[in-house]
């Protein structure tokens, strides 16, 4: 009789021991650690009782580097106390990929052939010529491009097209409610350029802003092709009051 008290005894104490050590019945909300520091990520750790690990770095255009861009178990996942949570972080060194050859197409052809390998579309400049919006050279940062150079992935590429021997002007384009690419895209599409870019806020990712204020606004003003125009950008869900008029 005695030993089958003290061996229940035992059975008991053990079951209780491995409730308390395993923390049994107790969750924790995995934090969303997206856009965090590790610095950050480490205090949030500590406070929640949990530990982490960085496995990979991935280079991610528009996103502050060293900041967690991938992370598992997923946000909002429960998981036990002292649960490792393993992190993608944002490299500084984005890949380098060679320019394709956009020389003589149109430049509609080029803006899509450049964001096909990763590039985006930067200034454009127009010169007296008969092939109108014809691709005629290729710049970064004042240089002249050849294709086949490499270029670092995310790199705003310049153009220079023919005008078409002409004075041609157009029209101002709405663009409120677009992203800073969509942007980009629609008036390189009628040769004009986005000038002055204006955050409503800081903001970690402007890939996810949208353009609230342009100036000018879309209206029956004309602008020489290469002409600016101003934008001003805002996440979708902080967009600022209109101003009373």
């Amino acid at each position: 009789m005695v030993f089958i008290i003290v061996f229940s005894v035992l059975i008991f104490s053990g079951l209780k021991f491995l409730k308390v050590y395993t923390h049994h019945g107790e969750s924790l909300s995995v934090p969303d650690f997206k856009g965090s520091t590790i610095e950050e990520v480490e205090k949030i750790c500590k406070e929640k009782n949990l530990r982490y690990e960085v496995i990979d770095s991935v280079y991610v255009p528009d996103t502050r580097y060293f900041t967690v861009v991938e992370q598992n178990p997923k946000p909002f996942s429960k998981v036990k106390r002292k649960r490792k949570i393993y992190l993608t972080i944002c490299s500084d060194t984005p890949p380098r990929v060679k320019l394709p050859d956009i020389i003589d197409v149109t430049l509609r052809q080029a803006v899509s052939i450049l964001q096909s390998y990763g590039l985006k579309l930067g200034e454009l400049e127009y010169v007296p010529d008969i092939g109108k919006n014809l691709v005629l050279k290729v710049k970064k940062d004042g240089r002249i491009l050849n294709p086949g150079d490499y270029v670092s992935k995310g790199s705003k590429i310049d153009l220079v097209l023919g005008d078409g021997l002409s004075s041609e002007k157009v029209a101002v384009i709405d663009v409120r409610g677009l992203t800073y690419d969509e942007a980009v895209f629609a008036l390189s599409g009628i040769g004009l350029n986005v000038g002055a870019v204006i955050l409503s806020q800081p903001v970690k990712d402007t890939s996810v802003c949208v353009v609230y204020k342009q100036y000018p606004e879309p209206s029956d003003v004309m602008l020489p092709q290469g002409d600016a125009v101003d934008i001003w950008l805002s996440p979708p869900d902080k967009l600022p009051q209109p101003e009373p008029k």
